[in-house]
């Protein structure tokens, strides 16, 4: 008995022990980085000059965790990208959570094909709806065309990569979306895809996520004329009424600045991203509206109409018709 008894004893000192090291090694950092991690740095010199972000540094225990790390390269670190090599959709979930747009890059020495290259803008392209541009030829191009959100993402995947090649969209971050939408996401954040279509076919669409009342952009295609600039439009539209509070649109182009989009510094922009984050999660599913009744919406007479913001460059003002946000009065 005394012999059993010490042998239970001896284990579960050495189980405590184990435990007790883990911590310490989670809170050191030292549990972050797997050896398959440690082989690429070793084959692929260029990841050297990169943070490397880990699904170790979400775990409830982690110190430093994903957050405070986030927090340190938006202010220390003078360049976009960091690495890993983890394409679970809770882990992206994480990043995009945290601010980072998920991308992908191929043709690694070692033991994968691919790694993750999360990206923090120095500035990110944003739009607040109060500033949104919309062109009175993107109005009358719209009659042509139908809206919907969330109904084909698989294809909306496809019709990019058609349009695109693989470019940062490869195969296991892919994989990676595609399991975070049909699963219907993780925590606050959720995969979306935007369908444009003209007699029934698809023209133009883009996948993008959420966090709270926050949107952001990932990646886009357009086979039809005007079809890409009515979609962006239309959506912008649908993203206010659904009560969000922020588009992120990436990396600044003209065709964005020009729908009134601000390039943002990164601190302030994660700034405007914790605030929106902690709102409550919408519903963003559109099963199918006319393009030009979001852009004329029209109110009847004698409707309630409380009038909130006047924005001269729509042509009339924003206002608050039965609770629904977008309507142009």
């Amino acid at each position: 008995m005394t012999s059993n008894g010490s042998a239970h004893g001896g284990n579960g000192s050495g189980r405590s022990s184990k435990e007790g090291e883990g911590k310490r090694q989670r809170k050191s950092g030292q549990l972050s980085i797997s050896e398959d991690d440690k082989i690429l740095l070793q084959h692929n010199n260029w990841l050297k000059g990169l943070p490397l972000l880990t699904p170790g540094m979400c775990e409830p225990d982690a110190d430093p965790n994903l957050a405070s790390i986030t927090d340190k390269i938006a202010k220390i670190w003078k360049s976009d990208f960091c690495w890993g090599s983890c394409f679970e959709p809770s882990f992206l979930a994480a990043l995009m959570y945290e601010g980072f747009l998920p991308t992908a890059h191929g043709g690694m020495d070692g033991p994968k094909e691919f790694v993750l290259l999360p990206k923090l803008h120095m500035e990110r392209c944003l739009i607040h709806f109060q500033d949104l541009h919309i062109r009175k030829s993107w109005r009358r191009h719209a009659k042509r065309f139908t809206l919907s959100m969330d109904l084909l993402f698989d294809q909306v995947v496809q019709k990019c990569l058609e349009q695109h090649g693989e470019s940062w969209l490869h195969p296991p971050i892919v994989d990676g979306f595609k399991r975070l939408f049909h699963c219907g996401g993780v925590g606050s954040v959720r995969m979306h895809s935007v369908e444009l279509y003209q007699d029934g076919e698809l023209v133009a669409g883009e996948l993008g996520f959420s966090a709270g009342a926050s949107y952001c952009s990932l990646s886009g295609f357009s086979s039809a004329s005007s079809a890409g600039s009515v979609q962006c439009v239309s959506l912008a539209v649908h993203l206010h009424r659904c009560g969000m509070d922020m588009w992120d649109l990436g990396m600044g182009m003209a065709y964005k600045h020009c729908m009134g989009a601000k390039d943002v510094p990164r601190l302030k922009f994660l700034a405007e991203l914790k605030a929106a984050r902690e709102k409550p999660v919408q519903n963003l599913a559109l099963s199918g509206g006319k393009a030009e009744d979001l852009l004329h919406r029209k109110v009847s007479v004698g409707e309630y109409v409380e009038v909130v913001k006047g924005y001269a460059q729509h042509g009339g003002r924003v206002g608050r018709v039965m609770g629904q946000a977008g309507a142009w009065v």
